[in-house]
């Protein structure tokens, strides 16, 4: 080892330790309910590894609106490797971090010769809270993937200009095309080596020089552009599949859903707050909703001055200190693709977003802030050293304290909804899908009805919360959300399914059936849909012959008219007037028998306890079975119930235990498995209720 080499392997080793150090925790992470459902634990080719079909679908697939066809290939090599196991991938992103961090500091010390600040630039790049999406989200591996290759393209190319054979510009280009095949943002990287031909590889650099004149420093770029023509076209053809993608996958806003003004408002807001992030990363969030009537004059203006204050900077100061230039020209260019003129998403901005522009920025920085001192004094560069040790100690805390919030889902979201107040639909949304998984229902619908509440149009919320509210038996707060995804989307087979299961929970049976009847209309072979249609059959025609019923009745009171009506009226689940209609058959024919059993199986059995009556079960059992004799095994089982509801355990059992008798005398073994299993619960002194 020469003793050059020895402060180099020093610088890595400290990176490598450094980053690992900080993101540690990442490896107790697990999947995140938002982009990972799609990118893995969901997404049978991922998860069915790296076979042929699986690497066609990779290069052919819209899936999560990209075309990035590496990142899916990572994504099943894992699976293969590992299984479906969320802590190795996320092993793998922080490894490709690592990396990174790693290639930042080798690029830039080979490119400039200054160890000192190119650690700097490399240790803030590892540690900086804008990064913790990028690192922890299982979904971003198309980050630091992409960044590896970007990285080694840079490293690729400074090697070119060093020694320019086709050779070294082919692994220029390849590098460049699998960087892009992980993700795409890096379209704008041929214009970034066009500002590297600037500073600092010096290929023509301002001032021409004391030979030269301006007109021979301007005839120089367009060789230097043409020389990049063909990574101009593999970036144009990436940017194609892209838009092709996105646009398959609804991503992208249309353009004239968002006018031009308000898309150039936005970008000029946004790189104000990207900055502001980058020198301030408070309240960071893995969504930023778009702002519901724009950014505000006041924002977009500060940015404003401020871009133009940066570009002044940079051009003033373009013979004595061209990385401003550079530095500022990185960071701007390479946000371009993300900075909202093409909308893609409904987010305002994303931390990740800065995960290579952010190079350009600390390299600006470190720069600059070194060349501050006059003179290398050691006082002075010590006080410097210092000062870097404790910017990149305080980033490192802060990116701690961030990675807390990607422990798990509840955690992250509750985080979001908290740092992005207003109209934050999506992160009330992913909370409420979180609260749903974990099983509690209430908090989901109360997240999901925020979301709603926020966004009235967001129709996925509405349905997820339709469903909530089915599933907590509230059909009657359930049914307009339902409805309303049912009008809006006639073709989607679940909402008219949901509908349906909601107007039957509220007892609208026929109106059910209609919506069963357009879901097997949409898909007319699914089983599930037909044994839902068979099951709602006897309730609708329990319905019709309510009416006639009820008609009936007014002309012709008896006991056997009020009974039928009794027995509709079960079926139909309504007890008060199932009760009702009982009471008056028995007030007509107080020996009705039939009619006494099955108001006595009401008032001991009814799931609910407001109608459960066990003194009048017991009187009403008591006739049916004195009326026969105590000869009818199910009368018998009836007042055995209602001996139970009343709390009289020892008559229940023997009750029933004589009903099993009767039913073994009698040959009537399905009532005698029933009796057998209502002898075991008296005897544990519980009764039996309908569910």
């Amino acid at each position: 080892m020469t003793p050059n080499m020895r402060p180099n392997l020093l610088c890595l080793s400290a990176l490598l330790l450094l980053t690992l150090a900080c993101f540690w925790p990442v490896g107790r992470f697990g999947f995140i309910g938002y982009d990972d459902i799609d990118y893995v634990y969901q997404n049978e080719h991922v998860q069915a590894g790296l076979t042929p079909e699986g690497i066609a679908w990779a290069f052919t697939t819209a899936c999560a609106g990209n075309w990035h066809p590496l990142t899916w290939l990572s994504h099943m090599v894992d699976c293969d490797l590992f299984g479906l196991n969320p802590h190795a991938s996320h092993w793998i992103n922080l490894g490709c971090h690592a990396a990174n961090s790693l290639l930042v500091f080798i690029w830039l010390h080979g490119l400039t010769g200054r160890r000192g600040r190119s650690f700097l630039v490399a240790a803030l790049f590892a540690v900086h809270p804008l990064h913790v999406q990028s690192v922890a989200w299982i979904s971003e591996r198309k980050d630091v993937l992409s960044g590896l290759f970007c990285l080694g393209t840079l490293i690729a190319y400074t090697r070119y200009c060093r020694d320019r054979t086709t050779r070294n510009y082919l692994l220029v280009a390849g590098l460049f095309a699998l960087g892009l095949m992980a993700k795409p943002m890096l379209v704008t990287l041929p214009l970034i080596l066009l500002v590297l031909d600037f500073w600092p590889l010096a290929r023509n650099p301002f001032p021409p020089g004391p030979d030269s004149k301006m007109k021979d420093w301007l005839r120089r770029w367009p060789s230097l552009v043409a020389e990049k023509i063909p990574l101009f076209l593999l970036a144009l053809a990436s940017g194609a599949a892209t838009l092709w993608a996105q646009r398959s996958g609804g991503a992208v806003i249309p353009l004239g859903a968002v006018d031009w003004p308000a898309r150039f408002e936005n970008a000029l807001a946004g790189y104000g707050l990207y900055l502001e992030k980058m020198f301030w990363p408070a309240d960071l969030a893995i969504f930023y909703p778009l702002p519901l009537h724009g950014p505000g004059p006041a924002l977009v203006g500060a940015s404003s001055v401020l871009l133009m204050a940066l570009f002044s900077a940079g051009i003033w100061q373009l013979r004595r200190r061209p990385y401003l230039f550079t530095g500022w020209l990185w960071f701007f260019i390479m946000l371009l693709p993300v900075i909202g003129i093409l909308q893609v998403g409904a987010q305002a901005m994303a931390d990740r977003y800065t995960y290579l522009p952010s190079i350009g920025l600390f390299m600006l920085v470190i720069w600059a802030v070194t060349e501050l001192a006059p003179a290398p004094a050691p006082m002075i560069r010590l006080v410097q050293t210092g000062a870097g040790a404790v910017l990149v100690l305080a980033c490192a805390w802060d990116t701690r304290y961030q990675l807390q919030f990607w422990r798990d889902n509840i955690t992250l979201f509750k985080h979001v909804v908290a740092v992005t107040p207003g109209n934050n639909a999506q992160g009330y949304f992913y909370l409420g899908i979180s609260y749903g998984e974990n099983g509690d229902l209430p908090s989901a619908a109360n997240a999901l009805s925020q979301a709603v509440e926020s966004m009235p149009d967001f129709d996925l919320a509405r349905n997820k919360l339709g469903n909530v509210l089915l599933l907590q038996k509230k059909y009657s707060a359930a049914e307009p959300h339902l409805a309303a995804v049912s009008r809006a989307h006639p073709d989607y087979l679940r909402a008219h399914v949901s509908l349906g299961l909601c107007l039957a929970g509220e007892k609208k049976f026929q109106a059910a059936r209609s919506e069963y009847l357009a879901a097997r209309q949409l898909q007319p072979d699914d089983a599930g849909i037909d044994q839902l249609l068979k099951d709602i059959a006897p309730m609708v025609e329990a319905e019709q012959k309510l009416v006639t019923l009820t008609d009936r009745l007014k002309t012709n009171p008896t006991a056997e008219t009020c009974l039928e009506l009794a027995r509709t009226q079960a079926l139909l689940g309504n007890c008060p007037e199932t009760i009702l209609n009982y009471k008056k058959a028995l007030a007509v024919d107080p020996d009705l028998v039939d009619a006494l059993n099955d108001l006595a199986w009401l008032l001991a059995t009814c799931p609910d306890e407001k109608i459960r009556d066990g003194t009048q079960a017991v009187t009403f059992a008591q006739h049916a079975c004195e009326l026969t004799k105590f000869e009818k095994t199910i009368f018998l089982g009836t007042l055995g119930a209602a001996y139970a509801e009343a709390g009289n355990f020892a008559n229940a059992t023997a009750t029933a235990q004589r009903a099993c008798d009767l039913a073994a005398k009698n040959g009537e073994t399905e009532l005698l498995r029933r009796n057998q299993e209502l002898l075991v619960l008296y005897q544990n002194h519980q009764a039996y209720h309908e569910k």
